[in-house]
């Protein structure tokens, strides 16, 4: 059974997770949105997401049955599980058996964040990212796989990734988007484990390179009206 949810109650949420700088122009581009994971950041007004890594996957996932450092997760999460459209975990190739048993790498960056004794400490970032009406549904997952894997996992970055959409009897009560968690330390458990790794996300540049990076994707991804189809196919013919 659906659960009573309204567009109210899902602005408001968007609001609290993804709220916008003031400074930031929306224009024709598919929104793209980063956010930190800590338990205290604050810095120009971006506003971060859930305290802890496992949080925010239990989060997209929607997964009520885990836990943080701070306790169960809420059954809100459970309930809106109808917006699931997909949803998994990308590693590298190489990624050890270990990586891949449930929230195991979340964990540990949650534990690594803590030791550190800086509640600032950022432990993996939350990317929401708007996938364009234009773009088939049958499409969505191809289109989010490719990205993380060539822009992330490639790079060595674990990646849990989530669609959320919900169509209603008059549009879209959910707008199509994606969400990835992308770790921020080293996660393989080697001399370098839980220290941070700024070149995957953790840096203004590469936070700006993957905005790009999926404008770019989505716009290749687009469907391409038949009346254009037609008009190309027609210029082709009358050139050859």
């Amino acid at each position: 059974m659906t659960p009573d949810i309204t567009k109210a109650d899902v602005d408001a949420m968007k609001r609290i997770l993804f709220a916008r700088p003031r400074d930031r122009q929306v224009g024709d581009h598919p929104d793209f949105a980063v956010r930190p994971i800590s338990e205290a950041w604050r810095l120009d007004r971006r506003m971060p997401a859930y305290k802890t890594a496992v949080a925010n996957v239990a989060y997209i996932w929607r997964d009520s049955d885990a836990a943080d450092r701070f306790g169960p997760m809420p059954a809100k999460f459970a309930e809106r599980r109808c917006e699931l459209r997909g949803a998994g975990l990308m590693l590298p190739a190489s990624a050890p058996l270990w990586a891949t048993r449930g929230y195991d790498i979340w964990e540990e960056a949650d534990a690594a964040t803590v030791a550190t004794g800086d509640p600032t400490a950022v432990a993996a970032w939350h990317v929401m990212m708007e996938i364009p009406a234009s773009i088939r549904t049958d499409e969505w997952r191809q289109l989010v796989n490719g990205f993380v894997a060539q822009e992330l996992a490639g790079r060595g970055a674990g990646v849990a990734w989530a669609i959320h959409a919900l169509e209603g009897l008059d549009g879209w009560i959910v707008n199509p988007h994606s969400h990835l968690i992308v770790t921020g330390l080293h996660w393989r458990r080697d001399y370098r484990h839980g220290q941070r790794h700024p070149a995957w996300i953790g840096s203004w540049q590469a936070q700006r390179r993957l905005e790009l990076a999926w404008r770019r994707r989505c716009l290749a991804g687009q469907q391409i009206p038949s009346s254009i189809q037609e008009r190309r196919i027609g210029s082709i013919a009358n050139s050859t």
